[in-house]
């Protein structure tokens, strides 16, 4: 399913992340959620017809912080057990827990659950701690993205058990304006064609393409992407863009390459978002090819 964004914003980058919770009493049959998405036909959005509520939805009271939580864990079991004992402090403690109706499973526990008034809360903690653990992973043992919150477990403050389960979609943002480029004629075939067949004889076109990658661009990349166009100076010779807006977008990829030393590398004055200068990046990038074609 894809969605159309708007240019510029904070979800032309990457595809975006629908999700929603559910809470349950703890003796629910409910274990699991599943999202699905009904995607619109082109043109205006058709109204739809509101979902009921879940079945057993608890109605969680957030006046007061919980009596205790634990964030279920989803991974391999064998690595969770090798994980576990190098994680074993009042932040972080990773161990194993009988859930009612289930078998033992892996659960997080952490002090930092503390304040937290709803389950929804402790996923919010629980997936930042997860987040955490798992870079330490990477860094250590070369670990990729091993561990992931499934539901978690918690005692409101009125001592009821509740069991607060997520689901979550990916659903694709795309310009509909840049569909519509690629539609266009260049000829008697349609742009995307055009650019398709100078990447196969033009290999700087094919390295352009490599360069941009195939998803959101890094402030590194949109570094590279404007020295690759020629820079500053050629960049405005060929008038793609003057030279105030590209120094200050190549300024401010070039301050966030080298965080370690911002002294030497400053920001410029009223710098642009990532999403902005990805967006200045890829104009550059097809204004380039479209001069190749």
């Amino acid at each position: 399913m894809f969605v159309e964004g708007v240019p510029g914003g904070r979800n032309m980058n990457n595809p975006a992340v629908v999700s929603t919770t559910v809470t349950v009493p703890e003796n629910s049959e409910v274990w699991g959620l599943s999202l699905a998405c009904t995607p619109n036909p082109a043109g205006p959005p058709n109204p739809t017809t509101p979902p009921s509520a879940p079945p057993q939805q608890a109605v969680a009271k957030a006046s007061l912080p919980i009596r205790y939580a634990a964030a279920v864990l989803m991974g391999q079991d064998d690595m969770l057990a090798s994980i576990a004992p190098c994680f074993d402090s009042n932040n972080a403690r990773i161990k194993k827990q009988r859930i009612k109706k289930q078998e033992e499973s892996w659960v997080l526990e952490s002090s930092e659950f503390a304040p937290c008034t709803t389950g929804d809360d402790v996923f919010l903690v629980a997936d930042a701690i997860v987040s955490h653990i798992n870079r330490i992973l990477a860094l250590y043992c070369n670990f990729d993205s091993t561990l992931s919150v499934e539901y978690i477990n918690w005692i409101n403050a009125e001592g009821e058990p509740l069991r607060t389960l997520r689901d979550s979609v990916s659903v694709n943002v795309v310009s509909s304006k840049g569909l519509a480029e690629l539609k266009g004629k260049v000829g008697a075939q349609p742009l995307g064609s055009a650019v398709f067949e100078v990447v196969i004889r033009d290999s700087a076109v094919e390295e352009a393409l490599s360069l941009h990658g195939e998803g959101g661009l890094s402030w590194s990349q949109v570094y590279d992407i404007i020295d690759f166009v020629g820079g500053v100076d050629r960049i405005a010779e060929a008038g793609y863009a003057n030279k105030k807006k590209t120094s200050v977008v190549r300024q401010t990829a070039n301050y966030h390459r080298h965080l370690g030393n911002p002294k030497k590398y400053p920001l410029p004055p009223d710098p642009p978002t990532l999403a902005k200068a990805s967006e200045f990046a890829r104009s550059l990038l097809k204004s380039w090819i479209s001069s190749r074609i």
